[in-house]
């Protein structure tokens, strides 16, 4: 087999149309890596970027990956491209296509068209599927969760156990979307069952493993975050999907940020930024810079701070992104209370509060509360103080996120202290310690607590 010949370094090749899906099909069919198939001659990224459609690849480009995937140059380049009629294309090799290329709007669209004409329940339940992912890609978890549970017993009832897995794993994504407690149920569900399937799928796993250090960052569970991106590491080896290695790096600079490690967080946030902006993925961008400037709140470099989290803001504003705005605005609430501006804190905060309503975000819901609280209890209101933490504390109980209420708990705790209510912050922080350990908590303290309230 030739080898292709080098790229020039004089002058800029045009680039090819290639099929959607190509180029990872045929490395996946060879059982390489991005790093084997790019051997030296071309970058592990110029691969990825490729093969998801992010770049157009030029002639030698084509010739080195047909010569590593042992594939024909004609099986990468659509037919105008060699002189050829175009081929019809199936519905949903056309869904498959689109999903390849990270093509989501597109995607949206097609999916619904592919239901609309399915001659049978398998067919409408893919293209149910393909359209649950990109709501979900487009951070609109709403329709794509009622989606995925009504189409999941018919992948199900014909057998398909692969598809159930992939259900569930996108079931738990848009339930971590919406901060919804569920998430990690399922997740661990879908991992379960993807462990029992033989053969294994190395990327599904790791892509699940990968979904539970979210949900635990999510959780403010963050040594637990860690040991499972740390797992899914692991487990993809060589098949990292540049994406998904990205928003690790964005949640792990959460982590190491709460566990005080700020160098190493800021670190992983700004190789997030660099990876998604690269990927031109700005949904991603957003969160990361917003992270970005929680790590830069702490470190005392506010104005640098501020700078990241206004293009995080604007980023959301520009791409109509609600779902996380939320997170954002509550950042700059805590940016401005440091800054003395109450003010600029509130009115953030309160923003923060709306969207969360809208969306149904419950753990962004209750520390927007929390945030007010310390607001009120800054500027000596504090009946309202305790109402706003109050509000967040039920919010959390109900929704069974039991680190963040332990969390929450702590703050409120902290707030009495100062405030000089030593037996009210000492009743928070028994509250936080049987949340985790019940069993530590004596019969007649309970009984106690019951005849006070």
């Amino acid at each position: 087999m030739n080898s292709a010949a080098p790229v020039s370094k004089h002058r800029r090749l045009p680039g090819l149309n290639v099929k959607p899906g190509s180029i990872k099909q045929a490395r996946a069919e060879a059982g390489l890596t991005l790093a084997q198939v790019a051997a030296g001659r071309l970058s592990r990224t110029a691969v990825h970027l490729a093969e998801s459609g992010k770049t157009r690849p030029t002639l030698p480009t084509i010739e080195l990956i047909a010569a590593r995937t042992g594939k024909p140059v004609e099986y990468f380049l659509v037919p105008s491209e060699i002189g050829e009629p175009k081929a019809a294309v199936s519905p949903m090799d056309r869904l498959r296509e689109l999903a390849a290329a990270e093509q989501f709007r597109e995607l949206l669209d097609e999916a619904l068209r592919a239901k609309q004409v399915a001659r049978t329940q398998l067919d409408m339940a893919w293209g149910g599927y393909y359209a649950a992912l990109a709501r979900i890609r487009l951070a609109d978890p709403h329709p794509a969760l009622a989606e995925l549970r009504e189409l999941r017993p018919v992948f199900e009832a014909a057998g398909d156990r692969w598809m159930v897995v992939e259900c569930l794993d996108w079931e738990s994504a848009a339930l971590y979307l919406l901060e919804d407690g569920a998430a990690l149920g399922v997740a661990r569900q879908a991992l379960a069952l993807s462990r029992q399937l033989q053969p294994g799928h190395r990327a599904v796993e790791a892509r699940i493993l990968g979904r539970l250090g979210a949900i635990h960052v999510a959780n403010h569970d963050w040594a637990a975050a860690i040991d499972f991106y740390q797992e899914a590491i692991e487990v993809a080896g060589d098949l990292k999907d540049l994406s998904r290695l990205g928003k690790m790096y964005n949640d792990l600079s959460i982590a190491y940020e709460r566990l005080g490690d700020l160098p190493r967080a800021r670190q992983h946030s700004q190789k997030a930024i660099s990876l998604h902006e690269l990927l031109q993925d700005q949904m991603s961008v957003a969160r990361a810079e917003n992270n970005l400037g929680m790590v830069l709140i702490r470190q005392g470099e506010l104005d640098q701070a501020r700078e990241h989290l206004d293009r995080s803001l604007r980023i959301c504003e520009e791409t109509g992104l609600e779902v996380g705005k939320g997170n954002v605005l509550l950042t700059l609430a805590e940016l401005d209370l440091i800054g003395g501006d109450p003010g600029g804190a509130r009115r953030h905060a309160n923003s923060a509060r709306e969207l969360a309503e809208k969306s149904n975000e419950l753990g962004t819901l209750s520390q927007a509360h929390q945030v007010l609280g310390q607001i009120a209890e800054g500027a000596g209101m504090k009946v309202e103080a305790d109402r706003e933490f109050g509000t967040a504390i039920a919010i959390l109980d109900s929704a069974g996120l039991r680190q963040r209420l332990v969390s929450c708990l702590a703050a409120y705790a902290r707030v009495l202290e100062e405030r000089g209510d030593i037996d009210g912050a000492l009743a928070q922080m028994k509250r936080a310690v049987s949340v985790t350990r019940p069993d530590l908590q004596q019969p007649a303290e309970v009984m106690s607590e019951v005849g006070a309230g």
